[in-house]
């Protein structure tokens, strides 16, 4: 019954909940806040906004090649490891290991393979039809030269797109058909892959970014502050901010003036009828609430037959004493 656990299951549970560290070093496990996980995701917002601009890049690159391209969309950054991607990825795909210095090892792209297939069939003035996979999982010598070409245009592309962080300097290193025959990376590595969906001629296929941690581990001081701040900079337009000000000056804010507050009890206030009469005092101290809260203080007079209040203090400071 799909609902209740195997006996092997409930062992492997039961084994779990019962494991003990074997020694006192498993029992005192220290958190490093500096290569852990979390310190990954910390740089996600920076790299998003790498990856965004090489989209868009990449789009007005591959234009130039293959005209029939709509569209280039980036999905969220993916943590994961090597392992992991690999055996989402089946050969053959384009891989193209580029070495980026300053970054401490190199970066990925990932052509799957019907990206490559729908490229190099619009290039040559197909429609885009499908293609099956290849016995022996590789390309055929045309598709191997499109990419070629292709890879090498990118570079100041990538170069540009990670200007807003640290200036690098990217080459081609390497370049495969298969994970297998890639030296640079172990099972475990993290990395941060990105997904970008490709359409063209209403057909979509799929490249791939990947970041090492390896890579940035070196270098994150700079993409955890630089690249927010400069891109705050380069956000900031006079006219939009004059706009913006006037827009503010010219909204309007409820002022309310509480000239006397008073304690009654219930059993008065369940008595009040029209015509009764609570004495009031003249206040001495007047609160000025703006949009609900209490913001500035002063003495309740008149000016120019008027009921009025001069402002004397902030709501936070105590009055002076007189």
């Amino acid at each position: 019954m799909g609902d209740i656990l195997d006996p092997e299951e409930i062992d492997a549970l039961m084994d779990g909940l019962g494991a003990k560290p074997a020694d006192a070093s498993a029992r005192d496990t220290r958190y490093d806040f500096a290569t852990q996980d979390y310190a990954v995701h910390r740089l996600i917002p920076a790299l998003s906004i790498i990856q965004g601009q090489f989209a868009e890049a990449f789009r007005s690159r591959v234009r130039t090649l293959v005209p029939g391209v709509e569209s280039v969309r980036s999905d969220r950054i993916a943590v994961m490891k090597y392992d992991e991607l690999v055996r989402t990825l089946p050969a053959p795909c384009d891989i193209t290991l580029v070495k980026a210095p300053p970054l401490g090892s190199p970066i990925f792209l990932v052509f799957e393979s019907d990206l490559v297939f729908l490229l190099v069939d619009h290039f040559f003035g197909g429609g885009g039809r499908p293609l099956k996979q290849r016995p022996g999982g590789e390309f055929s010598p045309t598709e191997a030269r499109f990419m070629n070409r292709l890879v090498a245009s990118l570079m100041p592309d990538i170069a540009s797109s990670w200007s807003s962080a640290l200036s690098i300097a990217p080459e081609v290193a390497e370049r495969h058909v298969d994970f297998r025959f890639v030296d640079a990376l172990h099972d475990s590595e993290t990395l941060l892959a990105t997904r970008f969906i490709v359409n063209l001629g209403g057909s979509e296929a799929t490249l791939w970014s990947l970041v090492p941690w390896s890579a940035i581990d070196g270098v994150r001081d700079s993409l955890g502050g630089d690249l927010r701040s400069s891109a705050s900079r380069q956000e900031h337009d006079a006219e939009w901010r004059s706009r913006l000000q006037a827009g503010v000056e010219d909204s309007t804010l409820e002022v309310v003036a509480v000239m006397l507050e008073n304690v009654l009890p219930l059993k008065r206030v369940s008595r009040l009828q029209v015509g009764d009469i609570l004495p009031i005092e003249s206040p001495g101290e007047v609160v000025l609430n703006i949009g609900g809260l209490p913001m500035l203080g002063g003495t309740f007079g008149t000016h120019e037959g008027q009921m009025a209040v001069k402002i004397e203090r902030s709501a936070g400071r105590r009055p002076r004493a007189r």
